[in-house]
């Protein structure tokens, strides 16, 4: 069972509810595999209209066909990777979603946003990610090969990196995120959020309206 209050963050693990009414009472609960780490005040409608640029990348790739869930991987996650993929590919329709990137967004993120969060803007990749009704990412492990290839950064250390995670909207129908046998759902916008890179973890949108996140994605450290 998952609750709905407009203020809250509701995770449930081992088959067992956990409505959290308050960030405070959300620390003293902490999940395993997602953790909180605050919230920012963001100019929402502003990093928005971004993706209406010209200036924007846009990536539009079906996640089934994403080759990266094939690259860097150990035997065992390879195993997933395939099992996954042969799972998921008859509907690859269903793994259309949308990557959104640009120098802009740099500017609009507050600026002791780094300090705060201990994210290295230098190596830092922000991306809008667009879910349309009834689309999902798939699920898989994270070992960041996009990320080391758009920055372009040969030797980027992986073990350093961290993503994190922040709704643009408020919480909306079906908008959840799955890591192992959590889940981060009726999240306010705003909520800062990391997870177990990993775990096999996924998102989806199985409501009406188009979800909205914001992922950082850079080394970590003070």
């Amino acid at each position: 069972m998952i609750a709905a209050f407009g203020v809250s963050l509701t995770l449930t693990w081992h088959s067992t509810a956990l409505d959290i009414t308050s960030f405070i009472a959300y620390t003293e609960h902490m999940a395993k595999n997602i953790q909180y780490l605050g919230h920012v005040k963001l100019p929402y409608k502003e990093i928005l209209s971004l993706i209406h640029l010209k200036s924007t990348k846009v990536n539009t790739t079906y996640d089934t066909e994403d080759d990266c869930h094939f690259i860097d991987r150990s035997k065992k996650e390879m195993e997933y990777s395939k099992k996954i993929h042969a799972l998921y590919h008859p509907n690859k329709k269903i793994g259309l979603f949308y990557r959104y990137s640009n120098k802009k967004l740099f500017d609009l993120m507050p600026k002791n946003f780094w300090k705060k969060f201990k994210m290295h803007k230098d190596t830092c990749r922000i991306t809008i990610m667009r879910h349309p009704p009834g689309t999902v990412s798939i699920p898989h492990i994270d070992v960041y090969h996009n990320a080391v290839k758009e920055l372009g950064k040969k030797g980027l250390d992986t073990n350093r990196i961290r993503r994190i995670w922040i709704p643009l909207t408020e919480p909306k129908l079906g908008h959840a995120l799955f890591v192992g046998n959590e889940v981060a759902y009726n999240v306010k916008k705003g909520t800062v959020l990391t997870l177990n890179k990993n775990i096999p973890h996924s998102g989806c949108n199985v409501g009406d309206e188009d979800r909205f996140v914001l992922t950082l994605t850079g080394y970590y450290g003070a």
